[in-house]
């Protein structure tokens, strides 16, 4: 019997300083309840069931560098012990690039952590400081040599373009000294306002709110898709390889743990807002407020606050979305596997409406964006929700 893949996801929501962009569940002002945060995950974990064989493991959120290595591998290790079968691929731990918060590098080195998303954003302080980042270029540098230095030999960052007052050519300076560091793998995302954000968002703060109505109007989007481009060109001339919308990596660096979402692999979130999916029809999230996440959990209950079951048009349409997040498009034969019907076929009007645009190509077995299309994705799906 050949044991399924299996990924986890860990939530942690506290941050130091709460970016204003940001969309996903956070707060700050808390630290004090990190040490019971990790105990309520510790209980989730036993509450959960574990199917299939544990892969990879990511801390996201928030700032998951602020547990300690030893919180940090007290998760990994009771995830070892919960799941049967295990063969850890990856386990990844986002972390922020300021000295007031410098992660515990050594820790989570002795922790089982193998791969570290660095939260960079801009190696330009006026982007820092427009984005009202708690750290400056110079710190992000520090932290990036400091991870290098603990033995991390698989370190991602995260850059953001599309901000106000960044030209081509700042953008094109921030792709440079980003490269000089020579990350393994680099993610680009275009800076998205949204004042009100779709039910699976955290809605922003009052502060946030006036912060994102102050910068939108300031916002060029033909100038952001000639930034993508840009880091499209920059980035393959430097040996990356664009692998998917957002994300490039040099070769076998590609994040295993996101692969795993963009390919509908089955996965259980733990933590304040955390999704589940089981890789077949059903999804669930946890509650997103914090206070009610704990006592849940303490419990020893699954802080579950709802639940979905996706029709077959629903789980087609999701596989069509997902897919084409990846470069290489869809499997015409996998879809058809899965789903009775070559994609082709079940999707003949919008790929008819979507090739005329030039968002769409047909390629053999592949179904995949054009370099337009990955500008304008959006667009492109909406052909294949009906």
């Amino acid at each position: 019997m050949v044991t399924q893949p299996h990924h986890l996801y860990v939530h942690v929501p506290f941050c130091r300083l709460v970016c204003a962009y940001c969309d996903f569940v956070t707060v700050g002002g808390r630290a004090h309840d990190i040490l019971r945060y990790t105990d309520a995950l510790l209980h989730e974990i036993e509450a959960r069931p574990a199917p299939g064989e544990l892969r990879t493991i990511y801390f996201g959120g928030g700032t998951p560098s602020l547990l300690s290595g030893e919180q940090v591998g007290q998760v990994v290790q009771a995830a070892e012990v919960r799941w049967q079968h295990v063969a850890l691929e990856e386990v990844t731990v986002e972390a922020n690039p300021s000295e007031r918060e410098s992660p515990d590098w050594d820790g989570l080195r002795a922790a089982g952590v193998t791969r570290i998303s660095l939260g960079v954003q801009s190696l330009r302080d006026e982007d820092l400081v427009t984005l009202a980042r708690g750290h400056t270029a110079r710190e992000a540098r520090q932290a990036y040599a400091a991870a290098r230095r603990a033995g991390f030999d698989n370190v991602s960052i995260d850059l953001i373009y599309g901000i106000p007052g960044q030209s081509p050519s700042d953008w094109r300076g921030v792709l440079e000294a980003a490269l000089e560091l020579r990350p393994d793998h680099l993610s680009c995302y275009a800076l998205q306002l949204a004042l009100q954000p779709d039910e699976w968002a955290a809605p922003p703060r009052p502060g946030a709110l006036r912060w994102r109505n102050r910068v939108v109007p300031r916002q060029d989007d033909a100038l952001a898709a000639d930034q993508y481009r840009l880091a499209e060109e920059v980035l393959a001339g430097r040996g990356y390889r664009h692998y998917e919308l957002s994300s490039w990596a040099l070769p076998g660096r590609e994040s295993r743990h996101n692969s795993a979402y963009w390919a509908r692999r089955a996965y259980t979130g733990i933590g304040a807002g955390a999704h589940s999916y089981d890789g077949a029809a059903q999804r669930s999230w946890n509650t997103r407020d914090l206070d009610t996440y704990l006592e849940v959990a303490e419990m020893d209950e699954c802080p579950v606050a709802d639940a979905e079951v996706l029709n077959e048009q629903e789980r087609a349409f999701e596989a069509i979305a997902l897919g084409l997040r990846l470069v290489d498009g869809i499997s015409r034969r996998a879809f058809e596997a899965e789903f009775r019907l070559d994609p082709v076929e079940r999707y003949a009007l919008a790929l008819a409406e979507t090739t005329r645009k030039g968002l769409i190509e047909v390629d053999g077995d592949a179904v995949r964006l054009s370099p337009t299309g990955r500008l304008l994705a959006s667009e492109a799906l909406i052909s294949f929700a009906g």
